[in-house]
């Protein structure tokens, strides 16, 4: 298992002793732990024992909760990674943000990592991730994963949901990653690309579409989501705010089902530029939109 593990906009790493102030500002804060069996930690002292337990469980295992850090800043945001649990025979996935870096899929991203770790890296057969039944956020995480509702129980006296992901159920994950068969570097799908970066977006839409009608799930809802994505553009060039606004909606709505990336592309910052359009067009009184998304592809940037 390597030392630390990147994407597009984290790195984790294991908890260090230096770790325990920044990780008290979300293991004691009450609205991030309300869906935790135990609650808040209620001291820094509480959550120095945390990190030295999950130090502990690293040695033991190889794996463990680590620790969250934003790539580009480097400031800690969270905690993420897997737990041996003995008394319940499972391993369990965990992800928790700071509130501050609540709905931006970070969770989705890092949770993505874990999965593919625990059945690539430590051959583990089976995972579990309990869940409080309010707890939506989490819930949505999981579903976009794979991960399969087993039973409601009471877990470390906590009304739970339990999702389990095995490795056998993970061929089906597995092969929503494998397919990304979509060559976004030739015929239509390149040409689609040129057009939306020059602000040609109806042509984008044209090229896209050709695409779209021969291809299978779950490319096709992808492509139909960018598709919305290029029209909502066109409609705002021509002044159509109502219009742009219901399409990256329903943009939006199919696009934040995929991974942090999915045929290539990065699904996350695309999601995170429509929120701020919509942010910007709903605002009364409305407020300028930012630059138009460039759509990137994954470990390569914005393709020319």
């Amino acid at each position: 298992m390597r030392a630390t593990i990147k994407t597009s906009r984290l790195i984790l790493r294991p908890f260090e002793a230096d770790d325990v102030g920044e990780a008290f500002t979300w293991f004691g804060n009450p609205i991030v732990m309300r869906f935790t069996p135990a609650g808040p930690d209620t001291s820094i002292e509480q959550t120095k024992v945390r990190l030295a337990k999950y130090r502990e469980h690293q040695i033991a295992h190889g794996f463990s909760k680590w620790i969250i850090l934003d790539r580009h800043s480097g400031r800690a945001i969270g905690d993420s990674g897997l737990l041996m649990l003995h008394e319940y025979g499972w391993i369990d996935l965990g992800f928790r943000l700071a509130q501050p870096y609540w709905g931006e899929g970070l969770a989705t991203e890092v949770a993505s990592v874990w999965v593919r770790a625990a059945f690539d890296d430590f051959r583990i057969d089976r995972l579990t991730a309990i869940v409080h039944p309010e707890n939506l956020a989490s819930i949505c995480v999981l579903e976009k994963l794979g991960f399969l509702t087993e039973r409601r129980d009471t877990i470390m006296g906590m009304n739970s949901i339990v999702f389990s992901l095995s490795a056998k159920d993970d061929e089906t994950h597995s092969s929503f990653h494998r397919r990304m068969s979509l060559d976004w570097t030739q015929g239509d799908l390149h040409k689609g690309l040129r057009c939306f970066h020059s602000g040609a977006f109806f042509e984008a839409h044209e090229h896209w579409e050709s695409v779209w009608l021969a291809a299978q799930e779950p490319e096709r809802t992808f492509l139909q989501g960018l598709i919305q994505v290029a029209a909502a553009f066109h409609h705002f060039q021509r002044g159509n705010c109502a219009g742009t606004i219901s399409l990256l909606r329903s943009a939006l709505g199919r696009l934040d089902r995929y991974p942090a990336a999915f045929t290539g592309i990065a699904v996350s910052p695309l999601c995170t530029a429509i929120r701020l359009w919509l942010e910007a067009l709903e605002t009364i009184p409305q407020a300028s939109p930012p630059p138009v998304p460039r759509l990137q592809l994954e470990g390569r940037g914005s393709p020319s």
